[in-house]
């Protein structure tokens, strides 16, 4: 049984991966140089807010996970703190992704931004980026329903090899739990 706890709780700690990438993020207005350069400094706003609060998350969960490790003497209780304290550090780096370097459009916003192009000129650009950008959001999009469409039948296969009825609990649900994740991004 603490296995099975133990490996929910890394799956829920995994949850971002499952989310996506958070930077992924889609301009859907017209396509307005204008309109354009507010939805690219809103979502600079936002991203330095996100940022922030992974990096304080993610300091809490790492000195708390330190704390509790340190204070810990069994090694199932050890090996979360561990874990938490890890994955707090990783959210800290990632916060700091998000709050310095923002999301895939800043580049190319402030490569058009400061060119020397007219506005009809960068109006046209960004009609072509954002028709290329639709197209490689949906090939992103197919790409992980396959990837968990996958990890879905290798955990079910290996549940149906297990002979720990523990394990095999463990492997169902991560099947079931890729199943709903392919089925969430075929939509």
């Amino acid at each position: 049984m603490r296995f099975l706890v133990f490996v929910i709780f890394l799956v829920f700690l995994s949850g971002e991966s499952f989310a996506g990438d958070r930077r992924d993020v889609d301009y859907s207005g017209p396509s307005n140089w204008n309109e354009f350069r507010a939805f690219v400094h809103n979502q600079q706003k936002e991203d330095e807010q996100a940022g922030l609060a992974y990096m304080i998350s993610g300091a809490v969960a790492a000195i708390g996970g330190t704390i509790g490790y340190q204070q810990s003497e069994e090694i199932f209780s050890r090996t979360i703190f561990a874990i938490t304290s890890n994955v707090g550090l990783a959210a800290i780096g990632l916060g700091a992704t998000y709050y310095y370097t923002g999301n895939e459009m800043d580049s190319f916003f402030y490569a058009i931004d400061g060119s020397s192009l007219s506005l009809a000129e960068k109006n046209e650009v960004l009609q072509r980026f954002l028709l290329k950008e639709r197209e490689e959001k949906e090939k992103r999009k197919w790409i992980r329903v396959a990837t968990h469409a996958l990890l879905a039948v290798a955990n079910i296969y290996s549940a149906t090899q297990e002979e720990n009825s523990d394990v095999r609990s463990v492997f169902y649900f991560l099947g079931g739990a890729n199943t709903l994740l392919a089925v969430t991004y075929s939509f």
